[in-house]
């Protein structure tokens, strides 16, 4: 399936929203999570025109907040989409675009860097080939929690990080990111990486912000605080409004962190855990907990103003723990159980799945995978990218006999693996 053009009337009301200079504003969180969930945006999947409207909207915040454009064309980034849509659309020939801007440091840190991001994507239309007219609630995925809420507060600490101390011996610049096409294999940040704004060994840690719309009995969910040393007194010291913190060392679970982590970033991925509207077209924005998003946004604000004024490098540290997600459970699927033990590589544009790494004691080291290999046949499924990885993963049960096609240095070879369980990880 291919994608196809939005109905006239859907892309006119989109071009009457454009936004201009100052256009867009919002006078609270709530107000831009009810912005980014309209239904002429139509659930802002990657490549349409609704997404389109919400990177300019994101634009127009980050122009009022005070921030430099980071990139040398602007506040934009783009970068050709892969793979298929929630619906099964072909993404081959659209184009995502990510959008960023900076603050910059002071003093002696100035030339250092945290990375802020949350995805402003979502899923779009339930049915983008019937697409007619304006979407009705049941037509699209509205997306306030996953993830308008995460941009929500990202739009406030713009404003608020103007404001934070230097410490006496300066802070750390800010590159605010909001990502494109998170839900389609986290193509967005995996772009960004691949092509920093600002210098990668510049940066010093990367907060991603992602479903903090509706906490349960105040409790957030914070993970990689063992990729750097000092990471967890600094999460557990921010924590001065009484939020009950979840704490979990590793940052491979599926979101756009992840791809930082990669390169050997220090993550810390804030999480306001599951709830029943995921990826429904009832996720609105009157689902949305007012009380959730400040405390959030005042947490946030807090490790962030810490992050920036911390004295010394933060070094990244390689976490592996038994109940980090890996490559094969990125995407929603049926079998989430099913275990390689592998890291996808995000630096590189190849067909195929490329591995930044394997997990020890892993189905994948025990068959004698390497980091650098690249993995094109699983069983009898093609391997394009992570998305027809993590098909094929999912095709298999804990326990299969798999026999897998890669190219290592520029010579096919061919493995047997019996895949795993992620349960009976060590």
């Amino acid at each position: 399936m291919t994608i196809r053009f939005l109905p006239v009337f859907l892309v006119t009301a989109l071009l009457l929203i454009r936004p201009g200079p100052g256009a867009l504003a919002a006078s609270d969180p709530l107000e831009t999570i009810r912005i980014l969930t309209r239904p002429e945006l139509a659930g802002r999947g990657a490549g349409s025109a609704g997404g389109r409207v919400a990177a300019d909207s994101v634009a127009s915040w980050m122009s009022a907040a005070g921030l430099r454009p980071a990139f040398a064309g602007g506040w934009y980034q783009e970068f050709p989409l892969q793979g298929e849509g929630w619906a099964g659309q072909r993404l081959a020939g659209a184009t995502g675009r990510n959008v960023a801007g900076v603050l910059p440091g002071e003093g002696d840190l100035a030339g250092r860097f945290i990375v802020i991001g949350a995805h402003f994507d979502h899923l779009g239309l339930v049915d983008p080939a019937g697409a007619t007219g304006l979407p009705g609630p049941e037509d699209y995925y509205p997306g306030a929690n996953d993830n308008a809420a995460g941009v929500a507060v990202l739009r406030t600490l713009m404003d608020a990080a103007r404001s934070h101390g230097n410490g006496g011996q300066g802070r750390r610049g800010v590159l605010f990111a909001a990502f494109d096409a998170e839900e389609v294999g986290l193509q967005g940040s995996a772009a960004m990486v691949r092509d920093m704004p600002v210098p990668l060994d510049s940066i010093d840690a990367m907060i991603n912000l992602d479903t903090i719309g509706r906490l349960t009995d105040r409790k957030l969910y914070v993970s990689g605080v063992g990729t750097a040393a000092g990471l967890e007194s600094l999460v557990r010291a921010a924590n001065t409004g009484g939020l009950t913190l979840s704490l979990a060392r590793g940052g491979w679970s599926g979101s756009d962190h992840m791809t930082f982590n990669t390169r050997e970033v220090p993550v810390l991925f804030v999480f306001g855990g599951p709830y029943p509207e995921y990826n429904r077209p009832a996720d609105t924005w009157e689902t949305i907990d007012p009380g959730s998003v400040a405390a959030v946004t005042a947490y946030t604000d807090r490790l962030l103003a810490s992050l920036r004024t911390v004295p010394g490098p933060l070094v990244w540290v390689m976490v592996a723990e038994k109940n980090l997600r890996d490559d094969g459970e990125i995407a929603a699927g049926s079998n989430r159980a099913t275990w390689l033990g592998t890291l996808p590589d995000f630096t590189e544009e190849v067909r195929g799945y490329l591995l930044a790494g394997v997990f020890d004691g892993s189905p994948a080291a025990r068959c004698g995978l390497e980091k650098g290999d690249l993995l094109v046949r699983m069983g009898s499924h093609p391997v394009a990218d992570l998305a027809t990885f993590t098909t094929a993963l999912r095709a298999h049960d804990p326990g299969d006999l798999v026999e897998l096609e890669v190219v290592r240095r520029g010579q096919t070879l061919n493995f047997t693996v019996v895949l795993g369980d992620r349960a009976d990880r060590e």
